[in-house]
């Protein structure tokens, strides 16, 4: 019987070590993707930034689902905003540093 217990009791802690870890994954923003492609990070967005970002880029594109905001890594751009539209078709909206649109793309 002791065994079967202490089995049970290991179980239970086990599933509780995993949902935590589950529940701090979950924590992390899925709009925002701070790596980069060699493996490095950048520097996280703060709120105001983000908003601003996702403001000027839904003006322009109009209404749709915001899929992911980070920092630009193309020439110029500060922020890319991609932005899933309503007939499923997904844009990549630039943005520089003063929050103006730079330019769009559909996003492959």
């Amino acid at each position: 019987m002791r065994k079967r217990t202490a089995w049970i009791i290991g179980a239970a802690v086990a599933v509780a070590a995993l949902g935590g870890a589950s529940v701090a994954a979950a924590s992390v923003n899925p709009f925002d993707d701070d790596t980069t492609g060699n493996g490095g990070t950048q520097q996280p967005l703060n709120q105001t930034d983000r908003d601003k970002a996702v403001d000027a880029a839904m003006a322009k594109v109009g209404p749709g689902q915001v899929t992911e905001v980070e920092r630009g890594d193309d020439a110029g751009s500060s922020y890319e905003v991609e932005i899933r539209k309503s007939d499923g078709s997904e844009v990549e909206v630039n943005i520089g540093p003063n929050f103006q649109v730079l330019n769009q793309s559909a996003e492959d």
